[in-house]
């Protein structure tokens, strides 16, 4: 039967903890179990699948191409399972959140901070909902909207949280001190940035820095920077990425920030619908998101 396809609920989530944290350490504390627990159901996703889905080193892993079909699958997949439970709870005394962003944001930046929100705004009962292009507030049902652009006008309240840049990013790994050492390194692009403009190539920062002789075209495209980034933490090469995004990466030493050269990026905008904008559990949320983003400022 096809539900017979399905692993253990358990392992999927050992297997998405580690995937997005790429650290069996890292996913062992978000859920509360140890190391070896991790390990295990890993493995055991692994027979289960007959593929390897994760390669593992001594400070931290990477997904294998099987793994990012499977990360992909799960991180939708939870997400839809929250939206499924939130409608459910609905009658709950009080109201649900819904919270919409980018894959990125929510994957790198606020889920591993959940915990944290949760302590300090135990009322807010969030449903976060992950996508690539601009949601609808009022079509899609959405209170809350993390863009990454400009401040929105009209119908909408548009705070900006923080200004963004792009510089590079890479594993410290790969030894990148000098400017001259980027000419043998591998060099990431992300295609299909929507904001800044324009968009941040490698091109453009080459020229910046006033650095020649740098196929600034070569080396592997992804459609989503966060597959880009996750590639730049497994020592795959150098990406023009957000610190914003990455700030954790960069506080625990996975990632390092060679350069200190960077291209003016876009606002990261706390957006809601007017008549949301007035909630109690709207204004709490901006209150720690500006709070927390700003000491990244």
């Amino acid at each position: 039967m096809a539900r017979d396809l399905l692993p253990p609920l358990v392992a999927l989530r050992a297997f998405e903890a580690a995937a997005r944290k790429l650290s069996f350490k890292a996913a062992a504390v978000e859920l509360c179990v140890t190391p070896t627990a991790i390990s295990h159901h890993v493995r055991h996703l692994e027979q289960y699948v007959g593929e390897r889905l994760l390669d593992r080193t001594p400070r931290t892993c990477r997904l294998t191409s099987a793994g990012e079909i499977l990360f992909e699958a799960t991180t939708f997949g939870f997400s839809d399972i929250r939206l499924a439970v939130g409608r459910l709870r609905r009658k709950r005394k009080g109201s649900t959140l819904t919270v919409s962003a980018t894959p990125a944001f929510l994957s790198l930046w606020l889920v591993p901070r959940m915990q944290t929100l949760r302590k300090q705004c135990p009322d807010l009962d969030l449903r976060l909902h992950s996508s690539k292009t601009v949601a609808s507030l009022r079509e899609d049902g959405i209170d809350v909207a993390i863009r990454y652009g400009e401040a929105a006008i009209g119908s909408e309240d548009s705070f900006v949280l923080l200004r963004d840049e792009f510089t590079p990013l890479c594993s410290p790994t790969l030894g990148l001190r000098r400017l001259g050492d980027l000419r043998r390194a591998t060099l990431l692009h992300v295609d299909g940035y929507r904001a800044p403009r324009p968009a941040p190539t490698w091109a453009r920062w080459c020229r910046q820095v006033g650095i020649e002789d740098i196929d600034t075209e070569a080396g592997p495209r992804f459609s989503d920077s966060l597959h880009a980034t996750q590639a730049a933490i497994a020592g795959q090469g150098v990406v023009l990425g957000s610190p914003v995004i990455v700030s954790d990466a960069l506080s625990s030493g996975v990632l390092v920030r060679p350069y200190g050269e960077g291209l003016a990026g876009a606002a990261y905008c706390f957006v809601s619908s007017t008549a949301a904008a007035t909630r109690a559990d709207v204004q709490a949320l901006r209150a720690w998101l500006q709070a927390s983003l700003g000491i990244l400022a």
